[in-house]
């Protein structure tokens, strides 16, 4: 298992940007051996994973067993830096959704053996991560094929539960990205539900929340409204706040559901 960090000039962000990769050293899932075909190279399966809210690119590598379950697994992972963004594309000319649904999917895959095959691509992440991966992996729906959102941010435009008048750095960044002050004049790029609505071909999807974490509320409508909609799912809550004890424990889990289902 190799952990490495790599940075390039990105197109979309203008800008030279840095992600973390765990690679697995082991040769064996690289080809598919067939008794009447030539073997052919395969690539290994692929997590690009999410960090949140003033997280970076080493969040998940210093603060869980992400490079562990890696070596199990015989998995990839592919972690950028989210900057606060919550992996939307920006009026500004900062694209991070396309950057993360496709400029750094086509950059990974030419400078490492991934592979290219959607069924053998996820996108999972958590807090704003996690909405970053939710977004991402319907939007960009034909790239991924499951998706794991731990704890996980919901925006859209009939939200009740978020207070937008408190004057702190997460709200005015939500300011920022839906231009107005109130979550009526999200379009539906960012909107979840419509992304999720407008999908289609609909990623496999994990959910996981802890039920003293303060977004266990948006959580659960969120998972109210898919069994509404009859749009498939794997939910889980169990005891467990906002933090890296949490999320630690859930990611094993998430990576068993991966490869079970």
């Amino acid at each position: 298992m190799a952990t490495l960090t790599t940075t390039f000039q990105s197109e979309e962000l203008k800008r030279n940007v840095t992600f973390a990769a765990i690679i697995p050293t082991s040769t064996k899932s690289l080809y598919d051996y067939e008794t009447k075909a030539e073997a052919k190279p395969q690539g290994f399966k692929t997590l690009y994973l999410l960090n949140g809210w003033n997280g970076n690119h080493e969040d998940w590598i210093i603060n869980s067993s992400i490079v562990k379950l890696a070596e199990q697994y015989n998995l990839a992972v592919i972690m950028p830096a989210g900057e606060n963004s919550f992996y939307v594309d920006l009026e500004d000319g900062s694209n991070y959704g396309k950057f993360i649904g496709e400029e750094l999917v086509n950059v990974t895959r030419n400078l490492l053996p991934l592979s290219t095959r959607r069924e053998d691509t996820f996108i999972g992440g958590l807090s704003m991560g996690g909405y970053g991966a939710l977004r991402n992996g319907y939007v960009y729906n034909e790239t991924f094929s499951k998706i794991l959102g731990l704890s996980s941010s919901v925006l859209h435009k009939n939200d009740e539960v978020h207070d937008l008048s408190e004057n702190n750095a997460i709200n005015t960044k939500l300011k920022f990205i839906i231009q107005s002050d109130t979550f009526a004049g999200m379009d539906d790029s960012i909107d979840l539900y419509k992304v999720i609505e407008n999908a289609k071909t609909k990623p496999d999807l994990f959910l996981a929340i802890g039920t003293e974490d303060f977004l266990y509320e948006e959580n659960s409508l969120l998972r109210e409204w898919l069994e509404t909609e009859k749009i498939a799912h794997h939910y889980v809550e169990s005891p467990g706040e906002h933090n890296w004890k949490f999320w630690d424990m859930i990611i094993e889990h998430a990576i068993e559901w991966i490869y079970e289902n």
